[in-house]
């Protein structure tokens, strides 16, 4: 039996957009307090304060969209809400398009539905993308989110979250996504997942210098070693060892040596 196809993003907004707002903000909980942010007494640091949204998947609108969207995107934020997700759509790089559409909301969904829904608004979700400002420039974007309701089966309809404008401080390769559970009562953060996705196939395959570490190290040869052995500094080993567990998405060294075996390049 074939699988079933996995949702993209684009798809989910057009199946799920009924047209119609059926949502009351005063019945989230907690969300008034937290539009609150936008406070007028850190007008000294308008420039740090992340843009806040807040979107109804059920309509594809914005039903709040700060003033900081002037700030990180030279956009007014009624040109946003006005517009809606259509207008954000068509303003992402077309291969960041791409990778959210097609694997970053895929990846999402499927955490969710693992996720009881009353916990769904104690994840946060974290990722990189670009997207065109209002002088028509791509900037780098960091956007953090919770889905703050979702239907009994998982699915999200409202989506909080910030835009922080990036752009001196990330570059757009590679894009990382990162999920995090927030303690309610002790807000203690624990890391639920962090996925590496690179933009270009070329950038997920190791290079010729990664392929020798890995060699030295399924040979069970330490850092200061193989430094030794290729007469390169052990710090230039370490940061070799750190791109191979981004892009293959390990987290220790067995890991990287099941997936270089997997993956027939040892």
């Amino acid at each position: 039996m074939a699988s079933a196809k996995a949702t993209t993003w684009v798809n989910y907004v057009e199946q799920i957009n009924t047209g119609k707002n059926n949502l009351e903000l005063s019945k989230i909980e907690g969300v008034e307090k937290l539009l609150n942010v936008q406070s007028n007494h850190f007008n000294i640091l308008n420039h740090s304060v992340p843009l806040v949204y807040l979107l109804d998947y059920t309509t594809g609108r914005y039903l709040y969209v700060s003033r900081q969207c002037q700030v990180h995107l030279n956009i007014s934020p009624e040109k946003m809400m006005t517009n809606a997700i259509s207008f954000v759509m068509e303003r992402y790089h077309p291969e960041d398009l791409e990778l959210f559409n097609e694997q970053i909301f895929t990846d999402r969904l499927k955490l969710l539905e693992s996720i009881p829904v009353d916990q769904h608004k104690d994840h946060v979700f974290s990722f990189n993308f670009r997207l065109k400002n209002g002088n028509g420039e791509f900037v780098n974007i960091l956007q953090r989110n919770s889905f703050i309701k979702s239907e009994e089966n998982g699915k999200p309809l409202v989506s909080l979250g910030t835009l922080t404008n990036i752009n001196h401080f990330k570059t757009e390769n590679p894009v990382i996504q990162l999920v995090e559970k927030i303690d309610p009562l002790t807000g203690q953060v624990d890391t639920i997942s962090k996925i590496t996705y690179y933009l270009k196939e070329e950038d997920k395959i190791f290079s010729k210098r990664e392929k020798e570490v890995l060699l030295h190290i399924a040979e069970g040869l330490t850092s200061k070693q193989i430094a030794d052995k290729l007469f390169i500094s052990e710090h230039t080993v370490i940061n070799h060892k750190r791109n191979m567990h981004h892009k293959s998405n390990t987290q220790n060294t067995a890991a990287l040596i099941n997936f270089a075996f997997r993956q027939h390049l040892l």
